[in-house]
């Protein structure tokens, strides 16, 4: 039996384009990685934080999710969370926590406090179920898909509909 070799995949323009976007080498991801993950630390959205890490506005916004599930990306990440010391363990126990997280509701009567009571935090807690269920894979979210051009393609529909209708 002979083993037939593969020749090595050859990138398209579009997936060397793409290569290039996130990084001319696995350095220059890392570096555009650990700034992105600071821009996001301190409270930047995802698309803001890329651009600041020096990716165009288009790349930003329409390869978002490519780029932040780059492995490397996905690595260093990792790292900088494991030094600040958010590891697996802290971020299940504080999931956990919220879980079972409580508040205290206050009874007023003209003006004074009469009562209070520790009830369950019912939001904190539905959203820790929902998010705990998303990391786990339980959850899909739905996302909407832009189609350049669609509403020029639906009137051009409506109008040939009409046109038969006559």
């Amino acid at each position: 039996m002979t083993e037939t070799i593969k020749p090595p995949k050859l990138l398209t323009k579009a997936e060397k384009k793409k290569q290039k976007q996130l990084g001319k080498s696995k350095s220059d991801l890392r570096k555009r990685a650990r700034i992105t993950a600071q821009e996001m630390i301190n409270g930047a959205d995802a698309s803001a934080a890329l651009i600041t890490a020096g990716y165009t506005k288009e790349t930003a916004i329409h390869h978002t999710e490519t780029i932040l599930t780059n492995p490397t990306f996905q690595k260093t990440f990792k790292e900088i969370l494991e030094k600040a010391g958010i590891t697996d363990e802290f971020i299940a126990e504080k999931i956990r926590s919220l879980a079972d997280a409580k508040e205290t509701k206050f009874f007023a009567h003209k003006g004074e406090i009469r009562d209070q009571r520790d009830v369950e935090a019912l939001d904190i807690q539905a959203d820790m179920v929902k998010f705990a269920a998303k990391v786990k894979g339980h959850v899909v979210e739905r996302s909407s898909v832009e189609v350049p051009g669609i509403e020029e393609i639906l009137d051009q529909i409506a109008l040939k509909r009409q046109q038969q209708i006559k």
